[in-house]
């Protein structure tokens, strides 16, 4: 998992270096009507991290499978009220977040990468997958986030 741990860092730097050099009006502005912003799509970040996090834990410490249960994106940066949050605390708030995850991520026991967790549909995934699939998220959100014109 060292690998995640790595990545989940190098995101976090190249994030935190170039976001901050977007425009107010780059960072507001949806790509279209209805979709998210940067400054949201970075609180859907926040989002990931909060229910990937309970996620990992739940799978460490309750009998197998795990029953994953979605959540509503959409409501949840809708609540967060993330457009309207200064860009550094949505930074600092997502890098705490992921340096946490990194630091539980890194001790997964290795028996535990094949802990079962199954989606309500019946398919299932192990624990390694489910943090391997977080950065696999982070990465296209990441791209999204620094491109030149958000789509």
């Amino acid at each position: 998992m060292l690998q995640v741990c790595h990545r989940v860092q190098e995101l976090l730097q190249l994030l935190n270096e170039v976001l901050p050099t977007f425009s107010s009006a780059e960072l507001l502005e949806p790509s279209a009507p209805g979709k998210w912003s940067r400054h949201e799509i970075l609180g859907h970040l926040i989002d990931s991290a909060a229910n990937n996090h309970r996620r990992f834990v739940l799978a460490l410490t309750q009998p197998e499978p795990l029953l994953i249960t979605p959540y509503d994106q959409d409501a949840w940066v809708r609540c967060a009220h993330y457009q309207h949050t200064p860009l550094a605390d949505l930074l600092t708030l997502w890098t705490v977040y992921n340096q946490q995850l990194i630091r539980l991520i890194a001790r997964v026991p290795p028996e535990a990468h094949a802990f079962r967790c199954t989606y309500e549909s019946g398919y299932t995934v192990t624990l390694r997958w489910l943090m391997e699939d977080y950065t696999v998220h982070l990465e296209h959100h990441v791209q999204q986030l620094l491109a030149r014109t958000l789509r």
